[in-house]
């Protein structure tokens, strides 16, 4: 029961996480076709808005105490949420393919743990660099599908470093995670609406599609799996969390394989084999951390 209790601990929660963040580029394909990226965006962050608001109406979590508090939750949600999905977003739209545009973001947990420092062993060093590896493998056919336009690979970099920047901000948030992702999301809603009536507009076509897509990345992925990373960030040391975003690229293509009929190659197999070979090898320091600690 111990054993069943640890693993369930350790990774039912990354496990939730990976399934949810990596359903949502399926969803996102197929919500697109329906609405531009602004009002997508929008809709998304008022149906997380209002259900977190909701949740706060009932379990009334503390609030921000201070200007240092409320500034870091902002900030956070600038970067995190504002500043990544917007990024994202415009790369798509200028000529960067999902592949090229998977491996500079899969760069996140590398530049973390140059950024953080947090006595990341050679073990780990090894572990993300087959992860990179092995992102590379699984998205090495999709590369150089799409031409490569300055401000694409621009808009990718500040995506990357928006969602980097967010993720070490987030690690500083001692808020309650239920009163954090409110603010954020509504910090989200206002600016995604302020954008969408300065730069297009808010219409989109109601199909059943859309709907499904946008309760899904709403639900799903605003609420749902970014709520569960956020929990992860706060438990757990930066490298070990934001390496899991490795398993999203490969659980993805399976996805896509099941839902579009897209191919999986023998490289996506190599791939995936090479990412979790790296995550073993990434969460193998705070194993024998652990180890030790439990004979002192």
């Amino acid at each position: 029961m111990d054993v069943i209790k640890t693993l369930s601990h350790k990774w039912f929660i990354p496990g939730v996480f990976i399934l949810l963040w990596s359903g949502g580029a399926i969803f996102v394909e197929l919500g697109l076709a329906y609405a531009e990226p602004l009002p997508f965006l929008t809709l998304r962050f008022l149906i997380a808005t209002v259900l977190m608001w909701g949740f706060c109406l009932v379990e009334h979590p503390s609030s921000p105490t201070g200007l240092s508090e409320w500034g870091i939750v902002v900030l956070t949600a600038v970067f995190q949420q504002i500043g990544y999905q917007f990024f994202y977003f415009l790369a798509l739209d200028h000529d960067i393919s999902p592949g090229v545009l998977t491996i500079i973001l899969g760069a996140q947990p590398v530049l973390t743990a140059v950024l953080m420092r947090e006595g990341t062993s050679r073990f780990q060093w090894l572990g993300l660099a087959f992860g990179m590896i092995g992102l590379i493998c699984v998205v090495g056919r999709q590369m150089f599908s799409g031409s490569l336009s300055l401000s694409g690979i621009l808009y990718s970099l500040l995506s990357l470093l928006s969602i980097t920047i967010g993720t070490m901000t987030q690690k500083s948030v001692r808020v309650s995670l239920l009163a954090n992702v409110t603010i954020q999301y509504t910090c989200s809603f206002i600016i995604f609406t302020v954008l969408s009536l300065s730069f297009g507009s808010l219409t989109v076509q109601w199909t059943g599609l859309f709907l499904l897509s946008l309760l899904y990345m709403a639900l799903g992925v605003t609420a749902g799996a970014t709520m569960l990373f956020y929990h992860l960030i706060s438990k757990g040391n930066l490298t070990n969390t934001t390496s899991i975003f490795y398993c999203v690229p490969p659980v993805t293509a399976i996805m896509d394989y099941f839902v579009f009929g897209h191919v999986l190659y023998l490289t996506t197999l190599i791939g995936m084999i090479l990412i979790v070979a790296g995550m073993a090898l990434i969460n193998k320091r705070d194993k024998v951390h652990a180890e030790r600690t439990e004979k002192v």
